[in-house]
């Protein structure tokens, strides 16, 4: 049984940082607009996750834009692959400088020059991203906009409400995605402690079938995401997938 005891509140202007300790650690859980959870022991397994299925997905991934969440070291491990650039948007500067014992390379991106941080979405140059990244629940109009900065072979990794505990609410998510990819299939990381529901959308590229295992085998230095680890992200228990037969694109 997991036992959380505050130690701490960090305040943000549009958002909260109240800070547990537990037996996983210490553990941020981040309210408001842009609502998640940081494990100071496990900062890889989120940012390993979503970074690789990402672009050990995409054929030639060179843009990537991360918004919506303060995890940069999804960041950091984009950046293990060849001539990507990372644009990371997040207009709470101050809460994310208080956050950064929660991610051990925040200060090595800062002097990385494929990686950029804008304090809003506004402020992003004009251009087609390979991959988004969203970190938090995307509204209609918010998905409009991202889906139209995303290249012809783009991937947007969308962070949504359980399937389990808010089924409506995904639901809806699901649907207001749909209309916009090709591709449209959930998925969740099989070992975290404390899982978070995500969305893999693409305008083309199939998380499983376009796989690419070359890719893969030459990541080195990992903790946490391999080819099983991949695959096993995207399984389903069967009565979710039966509720949720016609509703994914697969």
């Amino acid at each position: 049984m997991f036992v959380f005891k505050p130690t701490k509140t960090l305040e943000g202007k549009s958002c909260q940082a109240t800070l547990y300790h537990s037996k996983m650690g210490q553990i941020a859980h981040i309210t408001g607009q842009q609502g998640g959870l940081l494990l100071q022991d496990f900062p890889h397994l989120e940012a390993e996750l979503l970074a690789h299925i990402a672009a050990c997905t995409h054929p030639k991934p060179q843009d990537a834009l991360i918004l919506g969440g303060f995890n940069t070291e999804i960041a950091f491990e984009l950046l293990r692959h060849e001539n990507l650039k990372v644009d990371f948007v997040q207009e709470e500067g101050v809460l994310l400088e208080e956050l950064k014992d929660f991610l051990p390379h925040f200060a090595s991106l800062q002097s990385n020059p494929n990686f950029k941080q804008y304090p809003k979405i506004l402020d992003l140059e004009v251009k087609k991203y390979d991959l988004i990244f969203a970190l938090n629940t995307l509204n209609a109009h918010q998905i409009d906009g991202l889906q139209r900065m995303l290249g012809t072979e783009g991937i947007l990794i969308a962070s949504t409400p359980s399937p389990l505990v808010e089924p409506t609410a995904f639901k809806q998510s699901v649907q207001e995605l749909a209309p916009h990819f090709s591709v449209l299939m959930p998925f969740l990381n099989p070992y975290a402690p404390l899982p978070t529901s995500y969305l893999f959308a693409s305008k083309q590229a199939h998380p499983l079938a376009d796989m690419i295992l070359q890719k893969i085998d030459m990541l080195e230095g990992l903790s946490h995401y391999n080819e099983e680890i991949h695959t096993a992200a995207f399984a389903q228990p069967q009565r979710l997938h039966q509720e949720h037969l016609g509703l994914f694109k697969n």
